[in-house]
C-alpha cells in the first residue's frame, strides 16, 4: 500500500509487519504460559496452593507467595531451584513446560491460518465471546471479594500521584499492541474486503470494542488487587506486568472458594484472548509474503508452515531461565521504539508523501508554499521535541508546537501560495490526507455523489491528527523514551542485553531506508477511489472552484 503511494516508502509497510512478527517470538511464549496454568487448574489442590500439604518451600516464604515461586521457578526458571535470581553468567536452565506449551500455541496459529483468512474467521466466533463472558463472570464474582471497592477506588481515581510520562508510552504501547496499529494486522484484515465496504463505522466499533473490554476488565482486576491487599498478601505488590496475571491473580485464586474453577477461567481468558492476537499476526505476516512477486503461486499453507516453524524455532530462547530477560527488553524497545517509528513513518506517508507531485505540478506557489510546510512542520517539531522534553518541560513543550505550527509553518505557507484560504487548505494543509479521507467517507454515501453532512467534519478531524498531531504526540513520547533509557538502563540490565532489545527497532528502520534509498520494488496504486474530489461534478461545500490547471495536474495532463 505504502508502495503505491510512493515507491520508496515501501519499507514502512516492511517494517511494520516485522514488529508483528518479531512479537509473535516472544508472545507466544507469555500464551503458553497462560496454557501452564490452564492445565494447573485441573489439579487439585493447585500446584501452589497453601493448602498443599506436601509444597516444598524452596524460597523464604515471608519474601514470596507460592504461586511468585511456581511462576519463577517452574514455568519460566527464572530462579534456580535455590532461588537464586538469572545473573550473567550463570548456566542455561530449560522449562520443559513452556517449551511444549510454546509448540502447541504455534501449532494453533498453524491450523488456523493455513488456509487463509477465512479459516481463522470461523475460529474467532468461538475465541472472541466466551472470553468476553469469561470476563464478565469474574467481574461479578471479584466485586463481591473482601477489599474489592479499594482497588476499584484506586482504579478510577489512581493513587494521587503524578503519572510519568513513561506510564503514558506504556498505554499508548498498549493500544497500539491491542489494536494492531501498525503491525499489519488491519491492512492484511481489511485487504479482504470487499473493495467498497464503508469502513469508517467498522473502525469505530473496533476501537470503541477494545477500549471498552479493557475498561470493563479493570474492574476484575483492580478488585483482586484491593482483595490480595485486604487479605494483607504478600502478592499485592504485584499489580504490573506478568506480575499480576502470573502471580498475583492465581494467589487471589487460591484464597477463593472454587480455586481451579477460577483459576481455569482465568486462564482460559489469558488463552483465548492471546491466541486471537497470535492469529493475527500470523496472518499479517502471511498475507504479505503472499503478496510478494516471488511468492506468486506458492500454496498459503507452505507459507503457513514455513512461518510459524520458522517462529517456533525463534521462540525457544524465550524458554530459558534467561528468556524472560530477552523477552523484557525487545518488549520494551518494540513497542516503546518501533511502533512509534512506524506510526510516524505511516503519518508521514499518508500526510506528507501522497498526492505531492500533482500538487508541486499544479503551480510554482503551489510547490513553494508545500516544500516550506513540510520542511518547517518537522524541523520545528523535532527541535521543540528535543528541547522541552529533554528539559522535562512537556506541557510548555506542547504549547511551544503548537504556537509554532500556526506562527512559523502554517500562515507562512499561506502567505506564500497566495491562494484563497481554503483552496490553500485542502491542496496545501491537508494535501493527500484530504484525498484520502474522502475516498473513505464516500463509501458511506447513499448517494454516490452527495456528500453527507458528517462528512467535512470527520475530514477535517481526519487530516489534523494523521498530518500534524499523531507525529508529534509520538516523536515527544519517543524523546521521552530516549532520555528514560539513557538516565537509567531500562529493568537496570546490563548493556549487552540493551543492545540485543536494540537491534529489533534498528533492523525496522535499516529496512525502511533502503527502500528509500535503493528503491527495491514498484507497486501501482489505482488511483480511480481518489478522484472523485477533483470531478468537474462533484459537489464539495468546502471547497473553492477548482481552475482548470488543477483539473488537468491532478490527471496528470499537461497544460
Amino acid at each position: 500500500m505504502f508502495g503505491g503511494i510512493n515507491k520508496r516508502l515501501r519499507g514502512i509497510g516492511i517494517a511494520s509487519v516485522f514488529s508483528a512478527y518479531i512479537i509473535c517470538f516472544y508472545y507466544n511464549v507469555i500464551i503458553s504460559w497462560a496454557i501452564v496454568y490452564l492445565i494447573a487448574s485441573f489439579m487439585s489442590p493447585l500446584p501452589w496452593s497453601g493448602q498443599k500439604e506436601d509444597f516444598e518451600w524452596k524460597c523464604d516464604k515471608t519474601k514470596m507467595t507460592p504461586a511468585q515461586q511456581f511462576f519463577e521457578i517452574d514455568v519460566i526458571r527464572f530462579k534456580d531451584d535455590n532461588c537464586k535470581d538469572y545473573e550473567d553468567g550463570d548456566p542455561s536452565q530449560f522449562s520443559v513446560m513452556a517449551f511444549f506449551a510454546t509448540f502447541f500455541v504455534w501449532l494453533c496459529c498453524f491450523l488456523a491460518v493455513f488456509k487463509g483468512v477465512h479459516g481463522s474467521s470461523y475460529i474467532v466466533w468461538f475465541t472472541v465471546p466466551v472470553p468476553l463472558i469469561f470476563i464478565v463472570v469474574m467481574m461479578i464474582n471479584n466485586l463481591q471479594l473482601e477489599g474489592a471497592e479499594k482497588g476499584v477506588d484506586k482504579y478510577l481515581n489512581g493513587s494521587g500521584q503524578d503519572v510519568p510520562s513513561t506510564v503514558w508510552a506504556d498505554a499508548v504501547g498498549q493500544i497500539f499492541f491491542s489494536i494492531g496499529v501498525c503491525m499489519g494486522i488491519m491492512t492484511s484484515y481489511g485487504s479482504y474486503n470487499p473493495v467498497k465496504k464503508p469502513i469508517i463505522l467498522d473502525n469505530m466499533v473496533i476501537c470503541l470494542c477494545n477500549s471498552s473490554v479493557s475498561f470493563i476488565s479493570g474492574f476484575a482486576v483492580w478488585a483482586i488487587v484491593g482483595y490480595l491487599e485486604a487479605k494483607n498478601s504478600l502478592a499485592k505488590s504485584k499489580t504490573s506486568s506478568a506480575g499480576l496475571a502470573f502471580v498475583a491473580f492465581p494467589t487471589a485464586c487460591d484464597l477463593m472458594p472454587w480455586a481451579n474453577f477460577w483459576t481455569f477461567m482465568f486462564s482460559s481468558t489469558l488463552f483465548f484472548l492471546g491466541i486471537d492476537s497470535a492469529f493475527s499476526m500470523v496472518e499479517a505476516t502471511s498475507t504479505v509474503i503472499l503478496d510478494l512477486d516471488i511468492a506468486k503461486g506458492v500454496p498459503k499453507g507452505f507459507v503457513a508452515f514455513l512461518i510459524t516453524f520458522v517462529g517456533f524455532l525463534l521462540s525457544i530462547p524465550f524458554c530459558t531461565n534467561w528468556g524472560f530477560v530477552l523477552f523484557d527488553v525487545i518488549d520494551h524497545y518494540l513497542c516503546t521504539y518501533l511502533l512509534f517509528l512506524c506510526g510516524i513513518f505511516q503519518c508521514f506517508g499518508c500526510g506528507w508523501g501522497f498526492d505531492v507531485e500533482p500538487t508541486l505540478n499544479l503551480s510554482e506557489n503551489h510547490a513553494k508554499s508545500l516544500k516550506f510546510l513540510t520542511f518547517s512542520y518537522w524541523v520545528w517539531l523535532m527541535i521543540v521535541g528535543l528541547i522541552f522534553v529533554l528539559a522535562e518541560q512537556i506541557p510548555w513543550g506542547i504549547l511551544a508546537f503548537c504556537l509554532g505550527l500556526f506562527l512559523f509553518c502554517l500562515i507562512p505557507s499561506f502567505v506564500i501560495s497566495k491562494l484563497p484560504f481554503r483552496q490553500w487548505g485542502s491542496q496545501i494543509a491537508f494535501c493527500g490526507v484530504r484525498r484520502l479521507a474522502y475516498s473513505m467517507s464516500k463509501l458511506g454515501r447513499k448517494e454516490p455523489r452527495t456528500v453527507m453532512m458528517w462528512e467535512p467534519a470527520f475530514v477535517v478531524y481526519w487530516c489534523i491528527t494523521i498530518k500534524y498531531f499523531i507525529p508529534a504526540v509520538l516523536w515527544f513520547l519517543i524523546v521521552g523514551n530516549v532520555k528514560t533509557d539513557i538516565d537509567k538502563p531500562y529493568g537496570g540490565y546490563a548493556a549487552h542485553w540493551q543492545t540485543i532489545g536494540l537491534i529489533v527497532p534498528i533492523l525496522g528502520l535499516v529496512a525502511f531506508l533502503i527502500n528509500i534509498c535503493f528503491c527495491l520494488h514498484t507497486e501501482q496504486l489505482d488511483m480511480a477511489d481518489f478522484k472523485e474530489r477533483f470531478d468537474m461534478d462533484f459537489d464539495d461545500p468546502w471547497d473553492e472552484a477548482k481552475p482548470e490547471t488543477e483539473m488537468k495536474a491532478m490527471e496528470g495532463k499537461p497544460e
